[in-house]
C-alpha cells in the first residue's frame, strides 16, 4: 500500500479515529492504541500481497521471542544465555535475508544445480522492505543485549502478564507502518521510551503539516514527474538520446532519487508524529556536501548510523591501526552496497563508495596542517563539484537494470564525434555551479538564523500553500517508492 494512494488515506483516517477513541471516553489507552496501530500496520503491509505476512510474522515473532528471552536473562544476570539468544536471533534475521534476497543471486553462480532448481530459486519473491525490518530486528537485539534500553526493557518484561504485553510492544516497534517498509531505521533505544498512551491534544499539528506537505510534494510533484522522463534512460529508448540528453536525464534521476526517498522519510516522520512518536531526521541537504565522507553524514542518516554502530565499530572501527581502518571502511560500504540488492551493480556501487571514502581519509591525513586550515572557497566548490557528480554518476547502478546496461549508457555517451557536446556543456555547468554553490553555501551557513526568521512567517505560509496547490494540480502519475525494492 502506497502512502500516496486512496486506500492508505482511508486506512489512516480509520486508524486515527480508533487510535484516539479511548481518550474521548476518559479511559487508559496505551494497550488499545498499540493494538490498533499494530493491526493497521499488518493491513498496510499485507494489502497488496497477503502472502508476505507469513515472512514478516516469522521475523517479528522470532525477534520478539528472542528479545523477551534476552531481557529475562539480562535481569537474571545469565550472560551466557543472553549471548546464545543473540546469536540465534542474528542467525534468524540474516538467514531470512539470505534466503529471500541473496539465494536467487547465488544460485546463478551454481551451474551444477539442476536447471529446474535454478529456475525455481531465482523466482523466489523479494518481500517488500525485508532489509529494513531485518535491520530493525538486529538493532533491537543488540541494544537489549548491550543493556542500552535497560529501564524500558525491565518495565516491559518481568513475569506474568507483562511478558505477553512486552512481546506486543516489541511487535509494535518492528511493524509500526510509517517505518516498516523504507525507514527511517529507528533504534529500539530511541523508540521504546516513547511507547505510552497518547492524547489527541498533544499532536504537534504544525510540524505534522510541514512534514506531510513537503514530503508529498517531493514525492508526487518532483519525483513522480521526473520518473516519467528518466525512464527513457533505460532500453530500448536509450539509443535514441543524444549525449546532452543523457547528461540532463542523469542529473534528473539524481534529483528524483533524492526527492523520492527524502519525501518518503518526511512523510514517515509526519505520520509517526500523528500517532505521538518522534522519528529521527533522515536527510540533511546531502547534495551540498563537499566530500563523500560528508555526504554519508547527510544522506540516509539512519542507515549510516546503523552501519557505523552495528558493523563499522564492531569490526574495530579506526581503533586497530590505519590499514585495518581502510579495510573496515571498504567492507562496510561493500556490504552496504549488497544490502541494497544482491546484484553485481550494487556491489560496484558499494565498492566505489568505499574506495572514495578510503581515498579521502588518506588525503586528509597526509596533507599538511596548513592545507587543512586553509579551506578556500575554491577548494570547497571543487569538493562539492566532485562529490555531487561522483554520487550522481554512481546512481546509474540504481537506475539501470544490470551492468550491461550501465556499460551501454557510457558507449552511447562517448560515441566518437559526439563527445564535444558533453565536454562543452560540462564546462558551462562547472562555471554555473560556482555561483550556485556560493549561494547555497551562504544559505547553509546562515540557515539557522534563516529558519528562525522564516518559520511562522507569512513567507512560510505562502511557500506551503504553493506546494499544496501544486500537489493538487501537478502531481505526476503515481509511482512506487524507489526504496521499496530494498
Amino acid at each position: 500500500m502506497l502512502f500516496n494512494s486512496w486506500e492508505f488515506l482511508v486506512l489512516l483516517l480509520i486508524t486515527l479515529l480508533l487510535y484516539y477513541l479511548p481518550w474521548t471516553k476518559g479511559c487508559h489507552g496505551k494497550a488499545w492504541q498499540v493494538t490498533v496501530a499494530l493491526l493497521a500496520s499488518v493491513i498496510f503491509y499485507g494489502w497488496e500481497d497477503p502472502k508476505l505476512l507469513g515472512i514478516l510474522s516469522i521475523s517479528c515473532i522470532g525477534n520478539a521471542i528472542a528479545t523477551a528471552r534476552i531481557i529475562v536473562y539480562k535481569i537474571a544476570g545469565d550472560e551466557q544465555k543472553v549471548k546464545r539468544w543473540v546469536r540465534l536471533a542474528v542467525i534468524l534475521n540474516l538467514g531470512l535475508l539470505a534466503v529471500f534476497k541473496y539465494l536467487p543471486f547465488l544460485v546463478g553462480m551454481m551451474p551444477f544445480l539442476p536447471q529446474n532448481w535454478i529456475s525455481a530459486l531465482k523466482n523466489i519473491p523479494l518481500p517488500i522492505g525485508i532489509s529494513f525490518y531485518t535491520f530493525h530486528g538486529i538493532s533491537m537485539i543488540v541494544d537489549v543485549a548491550r543493556g542500552e534500553v535497560t529501564r524500558e526493557s525491565d518495565a516491559m518484561l518481568s513475569r506474568g502478564t507483562r511478558f505477553s504485553k512486552g512481546v506486543r510492544d516489541i511487535g509494535f516497534y518492528l511493524l509500526f507502518f510509517p517505518q516498516l517498509v523504507a525507514g527511517p531505521i529507528v533504534k529500539a533505544k530511541q523508540f521504546w521510551p516513547q511507547i505510552s498512551a497518547k492524547r489527541w491534544s498533544d499532536i504537534p499539528w504544525v510540524n505534522v503539516v510541514r512534514y506531510l506537505i513537503l514530503g508529498f510534494f517531493l514525492k508526487m510533484v518532483v519525483a513522480d514527474n521526473l520518473a516519467e522522463q528518466t525512464v527513457t534512460l533505460t532500453k530500448p529508448w536509450l539509443s535514441d538520446l543524444s549525449p546532452l540528453d543523457l547528461i540532463f536525464l542523469l542529473y534528473g534521476y539524481s534529483m528524483q532519487i533524492f526527492a523520492d526517498f527524502a519525501g518518503y522519510s518526511l512523510i514517515a516522520i509526519g505520520l509517526a508524529a500523528l500517532f505521538g512518536y518522534q522519528f529521527p531526521i533522515n536527510f540533511d541537504f546531502p547534495y551540498l556536501s563537499t566530500s563523500i565522507t560528508e555526504f554519508w553524514r547527510r544522506w540516509h542518516m539512519s542507515l549510516s548510523a546503523w552501519l557505523r554502530d552495528y558493523l563499522y565499530i564492531p569490526l574495530g572501527g579506526n581503533r586497530k591501526g590505519e590499514k585495518r581502518t581502510y579495510i573496515n571502511l571498504f567492507l562496510v560500504m561493500f556490504l552496504g552496497g549488497l544490502w541494497h540488492g544482491a546484484e553485481w551493480k550494487f556491489a560496484l556501487w558499494g565498492t566505489l563508495h568505499g574506495l572514495l571514502l578510503g581515498m579521502e581519509r588518506f588525503w586528509n591525513r597526509h596533507r599538511s596542517k596548513t592545507a587543512n586550515q586553509q579551506k578556500s572557497g575554491l577548494r570547497a566548490v571543487a569538493g562539492w563539484f566532485y562529490t555531487f557528480h561522483a554520487v550522481t554518476l554512481l546512481w546509474l547502478t540504481f537506475l539501470m537494470q544490470d551492468m550491461n546496461q550501465i556499460a551501454y549508457f557510457f558507449r552511447e555517451l562517448l560515441i566518437p564525434g559526439r563527445v564535444v557536446g558533453p565536454v562543452v556543456y560540462s564546462s558551462i555547468l562547472f562555471g554555473s555551479t560556482v555561483v550556485i554553490y556560493h549561494a547555497f553555501g551562504w544559505w547553509r551557513e546562515h540557515r539557522k538564523d534563516t529558519f528562525s526568521q522564516f518559520r511562522g512567517s507569512w513567507r512560510e505560509a505562502v511557500l506551503y500553500g504553493v506546494m499544496l496547490f501544486l500537489l493538487l494540480t501537478n502531481a505526476g502519475p503515481p509511482q512506487g517508492f524507489i526504496y521499496f525494492q530494498f
